[in-house]
Order: structure tokens, then sequence, then C-alpha cells
């Protein structure tokens, strides 16, 4: 079984008498465990809305997007809350950490706000810092740390829930070339030794072709997929900004 399936997605923005606007025209993906997929393509490709609708965040017009097995489209909005909470983990371009809580908290509120008790979800923290080499940082407020390090302690918060899908928005794009280079190391390593499975959509071509596999978007529709030596991870233009969950094409 694929950790994610899209079958025949389709979304339409716009109706009754607006001009309609089809984001996605039938996207098909199938993304296995412990597999790195890298998402490329133009302005108004339909990257944002591919993301939005494997987060669960939007439904689509037609189609199905399955999370280990459950079609996304069939549940209600608290369910798929649920989903996003304990089973998605989320990268963003601009960090999103909590400016007065320190890396541990940070890492430790989303076990927090699930129920788990302080010490063992302080304990948990913890342990996903040291993965990703952030532990001896764990007492820093964000603003005492590079952006390299924030956004380690931002990968480190996305895997404490141990989700079985990431989605990363422009993960390295806010990072100068050296700190990108190591989180894309980061993510690789996760994959590699962890079997994390996670959908990245970047503009970089040198984080592309870390990928297991790259796809490319235009017009809302798949142009081609494939090994990113053999597709060509050529670079675009850089994105005014982050992409996931904003209501944009």
């Amino acid at each position: 079984m694929y950790v994610l399936e899209t079958r025949g997605l389709k979304k339409d923005y716009g109706s009754d008498g607006e001009v309609c606007v089809h984001a996605l025209r039938g996207i098909d993906l199938q993304v296995r465990k412990g597999e790195l997929l890298a998402i490329m393509g133009p302005s108004g490709s339909g990257k944002s809305t591919l993301l939005h609708l494997l987060g669960g965040v939007e439904t689509p017009t037609s189609g199905h997007v399955f999370l280990e097995g459950v079609d996304l489209a069939t549940l209600s909005d608290d369910q798929r809350t649920i989903i996003r909470r304990e089973r998605m983990g989320f990268i963003f371009q601009s960090f999103n950490l909590l400016p007065a809580f320190t890396a541990e908290e940070n890492v430790a509120l989303p076990l927090e706000l699930g129920g788990l008790a302080s010490g063992e979800s302080r304990r948990r923290a913890e342990e996903t810092l040291r993965m990703v080499g952030m532990s001896h940082r764990r007492h820093h407020v964000p603003s005492a740390m590079s952006g390299g390090e924030q956004q380690r302690v931002a990968i480190a918060r996305a895997l404490v829930m141990r989700p079985a899908l990431l989605l990363a928005d422009e993960p390295t794009g806010n990072l100068d070339s050296a700190n990108g280079r190591q989180v894309t190391a980061l993510l690789r390593r996760l994959v590699t030794q962890d079997e994390q499975t996670i959908v990245m959509v970047t503009h970089d071509a040198g984080v592309a072709a870390q990928a297991d596999r790259l796809v490319r978007l235009r017009d809302g529709l798949e142009e081609s997929n494939g090994r990113p030596d053999a597709v060509g991870a050529a670079p675009l233009a850089t994105p005014a900004r982050s992409c996931l969950f904003k209501k944009t094409v």
C-alpha cells in the first residue's frame, strides 16, 4: 500500500458565472514509504493547490487523496484536522516557531496539545531534537539560533508526532546555501535511515536533485515524473513567498 496516493485529482476555483480556474486537471500520484518526492513547476502550475489537497486543508472538486488508505475527501473538517495533527508533519519556509518558547518547548507543544503529559512530551521533544542534531540548543529561543538551526527545530516539531507523511514547503527557501545544504542532507537522511516519507515543493534544482523522484507540474497537469537526473531538475525563478496554505494557484 502507498503511504500517499491521488487519483484523478482535480480542483477548480470560481463558479456561478465567475471565471473558473482549473488549478489541477487530473493528477495521479503514488508515494511509497521511505520515499522523498520533490515537486517543481512555474508559478500557476498548481503546486500550492496540490499541497493544500495533500494536507487536507482543502477538498478536491473531483478525485481522491488517500493517506494510508484513508480518503481525505470523505472526512469531515474535524476528522481531517485530527489526521493532520496525528499523521502529518508540516515544514514551512518561514519556520513558524513561537518566539517566546525554547526549542524544546516548541517541539513539545504538539504533544502537549494532543494531551500527552508534560514530562513525557519534554522527553520525546529532547529525543527528536537529538535526531536532528539540535539537543544541545534545546533551551535556546529562536532569536538565539541561526536560520538553519531554527529550521532543524521546525523539522523536529514536524517529526515529534511520528507522522506517516511530512509535507515540506520550500524548506530551504529562507536559508543561505550552506544551511540549505545541511537541511537538505537532514531530510535525505530521514528518508534513507528512518524511512520517513516526504513530499517537498522546491524551486531549488540542487534540493530537487536529492529526491528519489521529481514531479514537474505545468498548467495543472503532470508534465514529467521520474528520477531527477532523468527528468532534469532545471532551476526555476525564486518564488516570492511560501505557498503552503496560501489561496493561490
